[in-house]
């Protein structure tokens, strides 16, 4: 008797998981809504930038706003995993195809890195070089400048790198080429997924680096930097290799790989995929504060040590990465990602948009929206900020002299 109840009680493998056990429960929130709150997320960057602008017009401001200021900021940083999240739900789903994501995430990397750099050299660099007497000298005085407003030295603001790189890395460890890279050679084929982790690491050494002051990055370089955290990059990886464990642990019983996308469509594999997720995004939430606090009583230590004049202590230094360096690179900026955890868990990447034509307006109105923003921001600082009057009588008149002149003559 005890012996059928064991047998009745068996777990199931995930194997033998399919449509026909499938269970009923799927989130609500399709990636069409994580998308809108990417963007919405960019736009709260506008209104920082008018804070910051507001704070510098009237000191007065500062106590008022910076509350504020700070919450945005947090807001801000969930930009990027909202959209990654995205885009990981496209690939799961395969709504869309490596090829198209590549393509589109490449194109709009590019495009915003060349609209920068013409509008930086032709229409900032040019026109100052017009009104320099000497113009080679343009340059290096508008690098100073920067350096001067920004200690880190560099400007990461192109989100399309990070979304770029991620799925290029889920394209090297997922796809199965049909032509080149195909037996043997597959391995050879994933083992390239080195090559975006390898720019990843990369650019955080250059941004290390030029916070210490050990380089100054040129200006051309700022949009070809990541933006997302290093924490941020650790938690996409996580999901890579949850999926492919999955396949793995799927396809060892004898299941094919067409098999494993099949079950990639179920409502279950959906909702363990956002669990795992809420769960990998408090995780690494927790183990980059634990970092930031790490760096933050190492620096705090380091000061210590300079005042009381402690040898030992400030041979420390050696061991102790730089407070200011490590969060120039990003530690600390995902911790809020604690917050993102309880919305994922009402994310299901097999739910299907309503309409297609929604997703293509979503960065449309984004781009919208942040004009708007700053088209009103700036009406409003005008209105606070110390510029002499116009006096539009004065003007009157001295037009009403030249048209008499003009008739006279």
């Amino acid at each position: 008797m005890g012996k059928k109840q064991k047998e009745g009680k068996k777990r199931i493998g995930l194997h033998e998981y399919g449509a026909h056990n499938d269970i009923k429960y799927r989130g609500p929130l399709s990636y069409q809504e994580f998308q809108i709150l990417g963007w919405l997320c960019i736009a709260t960057l506008a209104i920082i930038l008018l804070i910051k602008l507001g704070v510098r017009i009237d000191k007065n401001l500062i106590d008022r706003l910076a509350g504020p200021a700070s919450a945005l900021d947090y807001i801000a940083k969930l930009s990027l995993p909202f959209l990654l999240i995205a885009n990981f739900a496209k690939i799961l789903n395969n709504s869309e195809g490596y090829k198209i994501q590549l393509v589109r995430n490449g194109a709009a990397f590019a495009a915003i890195a060349l609209v920068f750099l013409v509008f930086f050299n032709r229409y900032i660099i040019g026109a100052l070089a017009l009104v320099s007497k000497e113009p080679n000298q343009v340059m290096p005085v508008v690098l100073q400048m920067f350096r001067l407003v920004n200690a880190n030295g560099f400007l990461a603001f192109n989100i399309f790198v990070d979304l770029f790189l991620c799925t290029l890395f889920m394209f090297f460890l997922d796809y199965r080429p049909k032509r080149v890279f195909t037996g043997r050679w597959i391995i050879a084929f994933r083992l390239l997924a080195i090559l975006p982790v390898a720019y990843e690491v990369v650019c955080m050494i250059l941004k290390g680096m030029s916070a210490q002051g050990d380089i100054a990055l040129p200006i051309w370089s700022f949009p070809l930097l990541t933006v997302k955290p290093p924490m941020t990059f650790v938690l996409f990886m996580a999901l890579a290799l949850f999926v492919k464990t999955r396949e793995r642990r799927f396809c060892r019983h004898g299941k094919s790989h067409e098999e494993y996308e099949a079950f990639l469509q179920t409502n279950r594999n959906s909702l363990h995929f956002s669990i795992f997720l809420a769960i990998a995004l408090i995780v690494v939430a927790i183990l980059d504060a634990a970092v930031f606090l790490g760096l933050s009583v190492g620096e705090s230590l380091q000061a210590t040590a300079r005042e009381v004049g402690s040898v030992e202590a400030i041979r420390e230094e050696d061991f102790v990465i730089s407070f200011s360096i490590a969060t120039a690179v990003g530690f600390g900026d995902s911790i809020p990602l604690m917050f993102v955890a309880p919305i994922v868990l009402l994310f299901s990447y097999t739910r299907v948009p309503k309409s297609k034509t929604i997703g293509i307006l979503i960065p449309i109105a984004g781009i919208a929206l942040i004009a708007v923003i700053l088209l009103q921001g700036v009406y409003q600082l005008l209105s606070v900020a110390p510029i002499p009057k116009i006096d539009f009588r004065e003007i009157s008149r001295s037009l009403e002299e030249s048209l008499r002149s003009m008739s006279g003559a």
